[in-house]
């Protein structure tokens, strides 16, 4: 037992913050931090445990991070900074003891923290019985779904790459060092890790099965793609995580880093950037967009400003395959789970129609993804497969969006945006910027998908 420790120590001992995140059942908190020189991923548990007093380590952490007897001060914390400074110090306190148990490394590996009434801090390294449930969800998983039937990729076990920090994302995203591969050395990871899993999952695991899955997916329809200039090729080195006989399974890859980033944060450290190339990017996203719908025959889903990163030649690349979720943002209105739609002939060809649905609640999304329409009822595989005409209206209205994110540089003031009637689109200092471009913008935009151009219109304009 231990005194506890400032969790400005865990820099001193070779250790930085990754993530704190809590089960579906309110009854554990997890912290992972990232071992700066080997670049391995530790998991701390924090246990609510009703035999221990509640003004433990262990059930004070839980009660506050799920929201059990926030109210009582002897119980709780001041407010989250200090939860998470009682996690990070008492994860600083302990670790040079545990650092000397030879299965501090090993994948599958939690250790668990709790602590008597005092400031003593107990720990236990042991080997998690939910690991075995992870890799069950990944042993289907095949060379074949992640990379194409030509690809030289090769596989590398998990402990020997380094992580080196979050990327954010959705599931496991993290920027990698590997040694012996040649240049370059820093990939970007993807993938579902142990972590994840323990974020996610319950008891039918519904939802990290359709990460699972949507990963996978998104992967085989990358690896089956023909290349384009402005998309993201398949992954150069595929990542694997063995079980406690050796037998390996795949559960992740590592694709090219783009150290510029997303265009996100090309604007927020670049503020004046020149006309001629925002319409350079503007021109790309079209062309990307083009090819999907008229060569891939599919839909991206989730067109926005960080899904394009920015490659050593100033040139975009559009990432991010999965097509399971969107940005209110971006999202065309009439493609916010409430609508249906469907043909008319007219003597000038055909002309969609939307209705408003009225039936029973109805879901193709898995649950937790959130309370909108959209995060239950995802229109797009439905209205790909029927009318994919209406798909690419929705696409055009979502890249409308970005060309205007990016003709005028926005990218603040979408944190409380719930739907995508609720971003207020203006052109104030857009003295640079011809009418004509501004007038192509806002038709992309416009609220009757069939006022908008089609993707070829845009290529061409």
């Amino acid at each position: 037992m231990l005194n506890m420790m400032n969790m400005t120590d865990l820099g001193i001992l070779g250790l930085t913050q990754d993530s704190i995140w809590g089960n579906e059942n309110d009854t554990l908190v997890y912290a992972q931090v990232l071992h700066i020189r080997y670049g391995r991923a530790i998991i701390f548990q924090f246990d609510r445990n009703p035999r221990h007093s509640p003004k433990s380590l262990a059930n004070r952490v839980v009660d506050y991070y799920h929201g059990i007897n926030i109210h009582n001060d002897t119980l709780s914390f001041r407010d989250e900074a200090a939860m998470r400074t009682a996690i990070w110090s008492s994860i600083a306190t302990i670790w040079p003891w545990c650092a000397t148990d030879p299965n501090v490394f090993t994948p599958g590996t939690v250790i668990d923290l709790s602590s008597d009434d005092g400031d003593d801090i107990i720990w236990c390294v042991y080997r998690s019985p939910l690991f075995d449930q992870y890799l069950g969800l990944l042993r289907h998983i095949q060379k074949s779904d992640l990379i194409p039937p030509t690809s030289r990729a090769i596989t590398m076990d998990i402990t020997k790459i380094r992580l080196i920090k979050p990327m954010g994302g959705r599931g496991c995203t993290k920027r990698v060092r590997v040694y012996g591969v040649g240049s370059p050395e820093y990939f970007f990871f993807k993938g579902v890790d142990f972590a994840t899993y323990l974020q996610h999952h319950n008891d039918d695991n519904e939802f990290i099965r359709s990460m699972v899955e949507t990963w996978r997916r998104s992967s085989k329809l990358i690896a089956n793609m023909p290349p384009h200039p402005n998309i993201q090729l398949p992954p150069e080195i595929l990542v694997s995580i063995s079980d406690s006989k050796g037998k390996k399974v795949l559960m992740g890859h590592l694709s090219t880093l783009f150290d510029r980033g997303d265009l996100t944060s090309i604007f927020k450290t670049r503020r004046r950037i020149p006309l001629r190339e925002k319409v350079k990017w503007c021109h790309q996203m079209s062309l990307v967009v083009a090819h999907t719908h008229r060569v891939l025959h599919t839909s991206h889903m989730d067109i926005k400003l960080e899904k394009f990163l920015v490659d050593s030649g100033e040139n975009l690349v559009l990432i991010d395959w999965e097509q399971s979720g969107t940005s209110p943002t971006t999202l065309a209105p009439e493609a916010d789970g409430s609508w249906d739609v469907s043909e008319d002939p007219t003597a000038k060809g055909t002309r969609l129609i939307y209705t408003k649905y009225t039936g029973p609640p109805r879901r193709n999304m898995p649950k937790g993804n959130g309370p909108a329409t959209f995060h239950a009822w995802n229109v797009f595989p439905e209205w790909q497969a029927t009318l994919p005409k209406a798909t690419e209206l929705a696409e055009v209205f979502a890249l409308g969006r970005t060309m205007w994110m990016v003709l005028t540089q926005t990218i603040d003031g979408f944190d409380e945006v719930k739907h995508p009637d609720h971003v207020r689109v203006t052109w104030d200092d857009a003295n640079d910027i011809p009418n004509d471009w501004i007038e192509m913008v806002e038709r992309c935009m416009a609220k009757d998908p069939n006022e908008r151009p089609g993707v070829e219109d845009l290529v061409k304009f």
